[in-house]
C-alpha cells in the first residue's frame, strides 16, 4: 500500500548514479506527458532503477502530517472536529497513566469477589502498575521537559571529563654527563705466560 503525501512520495524510485555505464534521463512519457526519469546502460537498454531512501527530513515531514490527521469515520468521512491521531495516541497514554492497579479479583465466570462487609476485593497488578509509571514518565518527559539535574551531579559531570596528566621526570642527582668510552681488554689473572698470536 502506497502512503503519500503531497511533498513527498516514498514509493518514488531513487537514482542509482554510481553505477558505471548508467546514463540519467528525463523524457515524456508517451501517454500522459508527464516528464519520467529513465536510466539508459551500454546499449542504449533501459536499467531498472534502484530504490533508494528519502531524505530523513522528508520521512519527518510525512509522518508528523500523518500523526496531525484526523481518522475517518464509520461512514469513510472525516468531518471537522474529529480527533487527530496524535491526540488519539496521547489519550489512549493519559488512559493508562491513570489506571489504578488496584484491579477486582474475579471468579472463574468473570464476576467480582466481595468481602464479608459487601466491598469488592481488589489486588495490586505488578505489570499495569510498570505500564503506569512508563505512561507517567513518557507524559511527564514530553510535557515538561528533562528534571534538572542536582549539585551534586553537575559537580560528578565536571570530574568526569577527560583530564590530561602532565608527569616532569625527577631531577637527577650527578647532573655531570659523563662520555662512554671503549673498554680496556682484561685477561685472566692465572694467565703468566706471553700471549703469541697466529700468523705474527
Amino acid at each position: 500500500m502506497a502512503v503519500k503525501d503531497s511533498a513527498i512520495d516514498i514509493t518514488q524510485p531513487g537514482v542509482f548514479r554510481d553505477a558505471p555505464g548508467v546514463s540519467e534521463e528525463i523524457v515524456l512519457h508517451p501517454k500522459s506527458g508527464q516528464p519520467v526519469r529513465i536510466n539508459r546502460g551500454d546499449g542504449g537498454k533501459f536499467v531498472k532503477q534502484k530504490k533508494t531512501m528519502p531524505p530523513s527530513a522528508d520521512i519527518t515531514r510525512l509522518m508528523r502530517n500523518l500523526l496531525l490527521q484526523a481518522e475517518a469515520g464509520p461512514d469513510g468521512k472525516m468531518s471537522r472536529g474529529d480527533k487527530t491521531r496524535i491526540r488519539r495516541m496521547f489519550d489512549n497514554v493519559l488512559d493508562i497513566a491513570t489506571t489504578s492497579p488496584n484491579q477486582p479479583v474475579l471468579d472463574k465466570l468473570g464476576n467480582p469477589l466481595l468481602d464479608s462487609e459487601g466491598q469488592v476485593i481488589t489486588v495490586k497488578d505488578a505489570k499495569m502498575a510498570m505500564a503506569s509509571v512508563k505512561a507517567f514518565e513518557a507524559l511527564m518527559l514530553r510535557a515538561y521537559g528533562a528534571p534538572s539535574k542536582s549539585e551534586e551531579e553537575i559537580d560528578a559531570l565536571k570530574t568526569q571529563g577527560v583530564k590530561m596528566v602532565i608527569v616532569m621526570p625527577p631531577e637527577m642527582m650527578n647532573k655531570e654527563v659523563r662520555e662512554e668510552k671503549p673498554r680496556e681488554k682484561l685477561a685472566p689473572s692465572f694467565i703468566s705466560a706471553e700471549v703469541v698470536e697466529n700468523g705474527k
